[in-house]
């Protein structure tokens, strides 16, 4: 293997690298305003996330839906259809997935089937929706997918509440019935939290690297993403790429909701995707890592052991617990820096000279 190949797989890692470490620089300032030392929070931090086999599986956990949310995003942003619907369609999918394991007769097998099944074509559909919108009255993606995060939430905090209901548990929890053990996800390590849906987050990272840059749909997607009339010239049906595009990312982002409800939590109890923050998380993921599936996984990961590490940081020291946000707020900070830079930057070059010159004789 030569220099230029080891440098070409080592490229996606580069930007995520850069963000994570400025991002730890700046949560170490913080951290010495505490009166701590950083080193010391760092390193229990570090110990409380991959340090130890039960810590380390956990992070796995935790990872598992923000992978899944992340790859959702990753194919939707990076064919330039900036959607943010992400947690409606994981809530939307959760819901459904856990009424159709509860209510549905039939075997255990047909049951899982059919649950993950219906799961996927909820969170699908929810998507097309805002691609309808989005070609039939030119709305706003960004705030059509905003305002059905809180659709979804609401109107299944309805029916949870209202309808499926467990009364025999919690009465403050808005929880539906535990599903049965035969339609779970089967733990990996037993014992361990970390469930099949890991598994299945791996499978679709490859599956989706694979779609995006070995096929022919994947390469119409990047292209209507650089430049959507250069595609409709060229033949290439740009509607239907959108369609598809968001359709496939509601799917991947149902299947995080599938994975919570089958694997960590075995029923749908409302407002837990909401405050795990899982679909932002992802969509952070796949910002930091440039949309690279791979890079997705890893940062994840990463940013999933923030979190789990956070937990350790505020349990053994007087550092809140808040810190975790603060880090992970900062990374998305330096990334959003980094794409609001290229975005000036090509609007400048693409403006003409008379128009530039125009401009600097008016500053």
């Amino acid at each position: 293997m030569n220099t230029r190949t080891i440098k070409r797989l080592l490229s996606p890692l580069a930007q995520p690298v850069f963000a994570i470490a400025c991002a730890l620089l700046v949560g170490a300032v913080a951290m010495m305003f505490t009166g701590e030392n950083p080193l010391e929070i760092y390193a229990i931090m570090l110990k409380g996330a991959f340090g130890g086999k039960y810590y380390f599986l956990t992070t796995l956990t935790r990872a598992t839906p923000i992978i899944i949310t992340g790859l959702g995003a990753a194919i939707a942003w990076s064919s330039n259809y900036m959607g943010i619907g992400g947690e409606g369609q994981m809530i939307l999918g959760g819901f459904t997935c856990a009424l159709i394991a509860l209510y549905m007769p039939g075997p255990a097998w047909a049951k899982l089937l059919c649950s993950i099944i219906g799961a996927l074509v909820a969170g699908g559909l929810y998507s097309f929706i805002s691609a309808w919108l989005l070609d039939k009255f030119e709305m706003s993606l960004a705030i059509s997918t905003l305002m059905f995060n809180y659709v979804a939430q609401y109107v299944t905090m309805h029916y949870v509440a209202n309808v499926f209901l467990d009364t025999t548990g919690d009465g403050k929890m808005t929880q539906t019935f535990m599903v049965d053990e035969s339609v779970r996800f089967p733990q990996l390590v037993e014992g361990y939290s970390v469930h099949l849906g890991f598994i299945i987050a791996i499978a679709l990272v490859v599956a989706v690297w694979f779609l995006m840059n070995r096929t022919s749909f994947g390469y119409e997607s990047r292209m209507t993403g650089f430049n959507i009339h250069f595609c409709d010239y060229g033949g290439v049906s740009s509607k239907k790429i959108m369609y598809g595009i968001l359709t496939l990312s509601g799917v991947i982002c149902a299947m995080a909701g599938v994975c919570e409800v089958l694997g960590t939590q075995y029923r749908y109890v409302h407002g837990t995707y909401v405050n795990t923050s899982y679909a932002w998380i992802g969509l952070n993921a796949a910002l930091i890592s440039n949309y690279n599936p791979f890079g997705v996984l890893i940062t994840s990961i990463v940013l999933a052991g923030i979190s789990t590490g956070g937990a350790a940081i505020a349990r053994a020291t007087s550092v809140p617990l808040e810190i975790s946000s603060v880090i992970q707020g900062c990374i998305t900070l330096f990334i959003s820096a980094k794409i609001v830079i290229q975005y000036r930057r090509g609007r400048k070059a693409k403006t003409p000279p008379s128009a530039a010159a125009l401009q600097g004789g008016e500053e």
